[in-house]
């Protein structure tokens, strides 16, 4: 991992800060909504104690209000929070209401029941096989005229039984009508306007939609189903029941009309008050717990994104809070008060943006500036990578080093990096000049022995002293040899100090030395292979050949009699190469990355000729003058070595080829 990422992830680190921030937040938001619980169970308790006793208050009918066990046709009217429309459909109508529902046979009787302000809503869903209506032309009670008919029973407030019926010749509103009977018994169908309603056909039976004033309505309530296949058949009431009719009869429940109003005066913005009665049933509803439309409209655009990272799935937003409502001997009912939680919501939105800014602000800047001090140092640290691995150069070490004048631990070691280069480069300078300086102070000596080893052998000596001086003879001679050929390396460098740079064909003048290498060396076979056209190098010819050399003879040392050098030139895209390939004994492990290094040499046997390691040195020297590079590899099998060496081609250098 690179030093700027590093820093880079140590500045990401900052944002524990906002993390922090977010568990705060959340800390306050359960202190808040406790406090919020704790004065909410304080309101519900103050209400509940107002309805103290008031079994006036929650019920319509207190008598019938009780919590006794339900009959079997009991209707519950449950609080509505709007008007039904009457269509004879039952889109306004709150799907979980409950119904009470009534079958005989293969036909079934289902009531809701709804109380909004002083009214009662039914909703009748009859199962019917076969709807039949009135017959329009005829009268609402001539017998032949006569279809489906529903009838409605119940108790007036002074407790007398009333009836009436609803009848239709299609689809659409529907109204009431009462049977009275008249002078000499003679029976009228009279509307009962307070009563209306729709009539829907629907598949497999019919819906009624009905409006009724509570101020008509007793304790009791009941419908009966009048089914018919035909019309025609008699007309009948509550009073002519059959086994099989759809009928029920019994307590109406139903809340108080002025405990919604009541409540209305306890109701806050964002508070929902509900009372019901002790089994569950609900009496009455005010206020609104939802939240409110604009939760949510921050101006600030990372309100939503703070809000998604903090809200918790599943986390209710509704406070509420209960308590019972006491009676003479029992509770008469429970309180139930809501509140929605965009108060401490909006307390702890406003917080938490506030917080998080500051902290996201400030986390931002410290990545900024930690990754503009990462790309800072890291550069610096390139600087110094760059000046390191090109410090050693053609004409020797560059002892010049970048940020040496910094005032910091970076600037410390670009001065330490200078110094040791400054030494390395004079100990570098000392070991170039030795070679020349040992073989200056090593000629005298050895002038000195030999003339004195011709004066001994110009005596008259023993055997055994003529084989010491035949000993020592050989010993100056190898002498001799090394020096020669520390000259010869000194010499090599100081032609490549001094060569002065031209164009000209290196295969040329391969080929030429290759003519001469075959006269110098008899006894060994040579071959030559180059392109056709003309292969322009810019350097001097004369190392190329110096180069060669070095080569050759190295080809020559390891090869045997009879063997055949190959020398090749070929031109690869910006680049001349020459190969010297010799059959031999393969380069050994121990080569790899030494064998054109100064005064190392591989060879084990033992001959008349002194080696030092220094030919493969001269050919990567004159390589690296011409921009090149020397490589050496072990032929195919182990059969042998493969000499290489790449020179850069001159950047014009198609027009430098000309056909020969």
């Amino acid at each position: 991992m690179s030093l700027r990422l590093k820093l880079l992830l140590l500045g990401l680190a900052t944002l524990v800060l906002p993390w922090a921030g977010c568990q705060y937040v959340r800390e306050m938001e359960v202190v808040l909504r406790e406090g919020e619980g704790e004065a909410l169970q304080a309101v519900a308790a103050t209400i509940a104690a107002s309805l103290q006793r008031r079994d006036d208050l929650l019920y319509r009918d207190a008598a019938e209000g009780s919590d006794a066990a339900p009959g079997r046709f009991d209707l519950r009217a449950w609080p509505l929070d709007a008007d039904p429309f009457l269509d004879g459909f039952a889109d306004e109508w709150p799907t979980a209401m409950p119904e009470r529902v009534v079958t005989s046979g293969g036909d079934a009787l289902a009531i809701r029941a709804g109380v909004r302000e002083r009214m009662l809503f039914a909703l009748l869903d009859v199962r019917d096989d076969r709807l039949v209506f009135d017959d329009a032309s005829s009268g609402p009670l001539e017998p032949a005229g006569f279809g489906d008919r529903v009838w409605l029973g119940f108790d007036d407030r002074d407790g007398n039984a009333q009836q009436v019926f609803l009848a239709t010749s299609g689809p659409g509103a529907v109204r009431a009508r009462r049977i009275e009977t008249r002078e000499l018994g003679r029976e009228v169908a009279v509307d009962e306007p307070r009563i209306s309603g729709a009539w829907q056909a629907v598949r497999g039976g019919y819906r009624i939609e009905l409006r009724v004033p509570l101020s008509m309505l007793g304790s009791r309530f009941g419908v009966l189903v009048d089914d018919r296949d035909a019309r025609g058949a008699e007309a009948r009431g509550f009073g002519t029941l059959r086994t099989d009719d759809l009928a029920t009869l019994g307590r109406l429940v139903a809340p108080s009309s002025g405990l919604r109003r009541y409540l209305e005066q306890f109701v806050q913005p964002g508070v929902t008050i509900e009372v019901s009665s002790p089994s569950g049933a609900l009496l009455a509803r005010t206020g609104a717990a939802a939240l409110p439309t604009d939760y949510g409209a921050d101006r600030s655009l990372l309100a939503p994104l703070y809000r998604r990272v903090l809200d918790r799935r599943g986390q209710r937003r509704v406070v509420e809070a209960e308590a019972p409502i006491a009676g003479a001997s029992a509770p008469i009912g429970r309180l139930r008060v809501m509140q929605s939680a965009d108060r401490w919501l909006f307390l702890r939105d406003r917080a938490l943006t506030r917080l998080l800014n500051v902290t996201l602000i400030v986390s931002a800047f410290a990545v900024l500036a930690t990754a503009a001090f990462a790309a800072r140092l890291a550069w610096r640290l390139g600087r110094l990578r760059r000046a390191s691995e090109t410090a050693l150069t053609r004409e020797g070490l560059d002892t010049r080093f970048p940020e040496v004048g910094a005032r910091d631990e970076l600037g410390d070691l670009a001065r330490s990096f200078a110094q040791l280069l400054s030494r390395l480069g004079e100990y570098t300078g000392y070991l170039r000049t030795l070679a020349g300086k040992l073989a200056h102070e090593i000629r005298t000596p050895l002038t000195i022995v030999r003339s004195s080893l011709d004066n001994l052998e110009s005596e008259a000596l023993s055997p055994a002293a003529r084989s010491y001086a035949s000993r020592a003879r050989e010993g100056s001679e190898r002498l001799n040899a090394i020096l020669v050929a520390m000259g010869a390396a000194t010499r090599v460098e100081e032609a490549i100090q001094s060569a002065e740079r031209t164009r000209f064909d290196v295969a040329a003048v391969t080929r030429s030395a290759v003519d001469a290498y075959r006269t110098a060396f008899p006894a060994r076979g040579f071959s030559f292979d180059a392109p056709e056209t003309a292969v322009m190098l810019e350097g001097a010819p004369d190392l190329i050949v110096q180069m060669l050399d070095k080569l050759v003879d190295n080809a020559v040392d390891f090869s045997a009699a009879r063997s055949v050098i190959a020398v090749r030139v070929r031109h690869e895209p910006g680049w001349a190469v020459i190969e010297v390939e010799n059959p031999g004994p393969p380069l050994p492990v121990a080569a790899e990355g030494r064998l054109f290094e100064s005064l190392w040499q591989s060879r084990t046997g033992r001959d008349s000729r002194p080696h030092f390691g220094l030919g493969l040195y001269v050919v990567r020297l004159i390589a690296d003058f011409h921009g090149g590079e020397a490589r050496a590899m072990n032929l195919p099998g182990g059969m042998g070595v493969r000499f290489t060496v790449r020179l850069p081609l001159p950047v014009s250098r198609a027009d430098d080829m000309d056909i020969s």
